[in-house]
């Protein structure tokens, strides 16, 4: 019996084994930019959704409802059209939804130039248009 480890200790120490295998071995097979690109695009989804999950509970609240959300962004470019919500970077990522309140948005599009903590104010106008305001 001496000598032997538990199973659980075996599985533990495969799967630490495994994590160090994946995090040095994708940048070597797709290079360091394309992994910082795919990190930028995985936030710039966070962010989108973030952003729309907000406008929508403003809309569901009161004309006059206010809210200030801070919200951690990669760079790239806001734009609203009717009911699109839209944040891009050329020839790396586009991303858009549709939310169910009109949205307006001040001077557009509004550009993001590195990976920082925006401040989005956001306010219910009437029952169809939310006003959307960055600052940065």
């Amino acid at each position: 019996m001496r000598g032997q480890i538990s199973i659980e200790f075996s599985i533990l120490l495969l799967a630490a084994l495994l994590a160090v295998l994946i995090a040095s071995v994708w940048p070597g097979l797709y290079g360091l930019a394309e992994t910082g690109k795919v990190s930028s695009m995985s936030l710039a989804h966070a962010t989108v959704t973030k952003m729309k999950q907000n406008i929508e509970m403003v809309f569901s609240g009161d004309v006059g409802t206010r809210k200030t959300v801070y919200i951690k962004c990669p760079p790239g470019n806001w734009t609203a059209s009717g009911k699109e919500l839209k944040f891009y970077r050329p020839n790396y990522f586009n991303i858009s939804t549709n939310c169910s309140a009109s949205i307006i948005m001040g001077n557009t599009p509004i550009n993001i130039n590195k990976t920082k903590v925006i401040t989005v104010y956001i306010e219910k106008i009437n029952n169809t248009h939310v006003n959307v305001t960055i600052t940065q």
